[in-house]
């Protein structure tokens, strides 16, 4: 049950927090590395064999009204 709580929990603030997250299966996934991660300001990146996830924050898309 904690195992599910905490689960539930971090879903939450990954999407109350606006945060975007990509996981890739398969080959394409092991295209530049096997094994790897990174970590920064811009997100973070974990390459595992045959898988690949990032996570980063979301941008704001703004589309500007055009004047007739």
């Amino acid at each position: 049950m904690k195992t599910l709580v905490t689960i539930v929990v971090g879903t939450l603030i990954l999407v109350a927090s606006g945060c975007t997250s990509t996981v890739t299966l398969g080959p394409k996934a092991n295209e530049t590395s096997v094994v790897g991660a990174s970590a920064g300001t811009e997100g973070a990146s974990l390459t595992l064999p045959l898988a690949k996830a990032t996570l980063g924050p979301a941008t704001a898309k703004t589309t500007e009204k055009k004047k007739k």
